[in-house]
């Protein structure tokens, strides 16, 4: 039986119809299927139905359980009120998140000469994209691009500084695509606050909490 070590997921894609789902990866491939005498048969041979996939009955309960529970605890909470916050769904890997933090380790010799003011490390970075960001753009934050659409966007996606004269730390990083960190740092904070209100205090509000 395989072990669940990352709880399903829930995500209303669009901001609609609410799914559980997983994006944990398989430990093992499928085992040979072998019949009684021991030698390997075809499990089409097996099938209750048409299209049953005879290898995964030792899952068949375990896993169905896993997203009632999540399915069931959603709609109490709804229920009750209580607002939860869900993790955020982001499908990268330690590797994107290493070419996060040398993307600004770069960024920030190219800019500043030197890059003695990095504060964070690999693990911060990725609480940074992940926790804070949702692994999108800090101006797009839509989730629209789930699965293959997400590994495809940390190609774009780089880590600037909010406040120029502050050192680059968890709560003054801000996750931008390339042509929007050009054009951030080109402008003050006072001309984002003056013609950009919205932006300005998501992005402030979301540095409070980190």
């Amino acid at each position: 039986m395989e072990e669940i070590t990352e709880p399903p997921k829930i995500e209303k894609p669009g901001g609609g119809i609410p799914v559980v789902f997983s994006l944990e990866k398989p430990k093992a491939k499928l085992l040979p299927f072998k019949g009684p005498s021991g030698e390997e048969e075809n499990p089409s041979d097996y099938q209750i139905v048409p299209g049953f996939r005879v290898r995964i009955i030792p899952v068949l309960g375990t896993i169905p359980a896993i997203f009632g529970q999540v399915m069931a605890s959603y709609i109490v909470t709804q229920l009750a009120g209580v607002q939860v916050h869900m993790e955020p769904v982001v499908n990268f890997d330690m590797d994107h998140y290493h070419v996060l933090h040398q993307r600004l380790i770069e960024h920030e010799e190219l800019l500043y000469g030197t890059a003695m003011q990095v504060q964070v490390d690999v693990q911060e970075v990725m609480y940074i994209a992940k926790e804070l960001w949702h692994g999108r753009s800090a101006r797009d934050q839509s989730p629209k691009d789930v699965g293959r659409g997400m590994w495809r966007s940390v190609n774009e996606l780089m880590l600037v500084r909010w406040d120029r004269m502050k050192p680059a730390s968890v709560s003054n990083l801000v996750l931008l695509k390339f042509k929007e960190a050009d054009e951030h740092e080109s402008r003050s904070l006072e001309d984002i606050k003056e013609n950009e209100p919205e932006f300005f205090f998501r992005v402030t509000s979301c540095a409070e909490t980190s």
